[in-house]
């Protein structure tokens, strides 16, 4: 038998399962965190945190009132397809009118081979390296798969330009609502290819 003396840790710290059951009934308060509340504070920042988010612009495709996307008279009946040739002034090569709000959210990059912490490394022949950029929101953003996340250009400081500078624009390939609590919203996870993103400069 092992001289080293064993260390059990107690499921409920502060007490036991009946004692958190006995509190819940009686304050209230469940020993559980509040997700949402953690997001907001980590994102728009709270008592102990400062804002970690960033703003950016949500391009919703404008629909009518049957919630069909209504689209833009540049494009062609026969084709379905939009003007992009002439860069349609209206809709922007999209096919479909749309707007834009503002949103704040926090991004981040994620890869197969670990992301961009590891660009540097040589890809064996054959691989293809491919970044995702995934916006984290607030559980109550309205987007689609018809949406677009667009970037802005910021300063050293974290504030959009003036005048607004478009950089680069996002479509979701995967939109994941993530649940918890009695399968209520959390948080909104929108994964976008980084090699799809179309540049503003280009």
């Amino acid at each position: 038998m092992s001289s080293k003396k064993q260390i059990k840790r107690k499921l409920y710290p502060k007490g036991s399962a009946k004692k958190a059951l006995k509190s819940l009934k009686e304050t209230g308060l469940s020993p559980e965190i509040d997700l949402r509340a953690e997001f907001d504070d980590f994102v728009f920042g709270g008592p102990t945190s400062i804002s970690h988010g960033r703003r950016l612009l949500l391009r919703k495709a404008r629909r009518d009132d049957n919630n069909k996307i209504v689209h833009c008279a540049c494009v062609d009946k026969v084709t379905r397809e939009p003007d992009t040739e002439r860069s349609c002034p209206y809709c922007l090569g999209e096919g479909f009118y749309w707007d834009e709000e503002w949103v704040v959210g926090y991004a981040t990059y994620v890869g197969a081979d670990g992301g961009l912490a590891n660009r540097i490394k040589t890809l064996a022949p054959g691989s293809i390296r491919a970044d995702t950029r995934i916006f984290y929101m607030r559980f109550d953003t309205d987007i689609t798969y018809k949406d677009k996340i667009v970037d802005l250009k910021l300063d050293t400081e974290g504030e959009p330009i003036v005048p607004y500078i478009r950089e680069s624009i996002y479509k979701p390939q995967t939109i994941v609502k993530y649940r918890s609590d009695n399968g209520r919203i959390e948080y909104i996870a929108v994964y976008c290819r980084e090699e799809d993103a179309i540049r503003v400069d280009d």
